[in-house]
């Protein structure tokens, strides 16, 4: 009886997603996740390094583990709490939407790194000499400046080698000066 219920489950949030992807009302809506980023212009004299992207393979395996850890949560909440099982798997679909949301958002990031800054899909850079701290996670690189700025980028398969090239560019721009 389970299995059905999440198949319902699945098929409600396809129906959602269909009414999302036809209602006239929410055509910004599409505009906005259809329309390529913009690429932000390089200052005169500028060099790009490397661009930085999210794997593909990564984000997939994200969005696995999010399926599951939806049904996992969906039957805790029945076993737990005693829940009806479409109650139980529908609650959790707002968490796993917004989720899902983020990893599609996520799939559209890139950095920039050039010989003077990082520079994000949306415009906002880091000088290199405002780096404070690069922190390394799992499949995960965050920029802190001196500031209260911070750069995160996440869903990288090599995040040690991305946060290597950038460690090597700040090393190369303080010889420079």
């Amino acid at each position: 009886m389970a299995p059905i219920v999440y198949v319902q489950g699945f098929v409600l949030l396809g129906l959602l997603l269909a009414l999302v992807f036809l209602t006239p009302g929410l055509a910004p809506l599409r505009r906005a996740f259809l329309a390529p980023p913009p690429v932000p212009a390089l200052a005169p004299g500028e060099t790009l390094i490397a661009e930085l992207r999210p794997d593909p393979r990564v984000l997939m395996l994200l969005s696995g583990l999010l399926i599951a850890a939806t049904m996992a949560g969906a039957l805790a909440e029945q076993m737990l709490l005693g829940a009806p099982r479409e109650i139980a798997l529908l609650t959790l679909l707002p968490f796993s939407g917004a989720l899902a949301i983020r990893l599609a958002g996520l799939s559209r990031c890139r950095w920039r790194l050039t010989d003077r800054r990082v520079i994000t899909a949306l415009g906002a850079s880091l000088p290199l000499s405002d780096i404070g701290r690069i922190a390394v996670g799992p499949m995960l690189i965050r920029l802190d400046g001196r500031g209260v700025q911070s750069l995160r980028l996440a869903g990288l398969a090599d995040a040690h080698g991305a946060a290597r090239l950038i460690r090597d560019s700040l090393s190369a721009r303080a010889l420079r000066q």
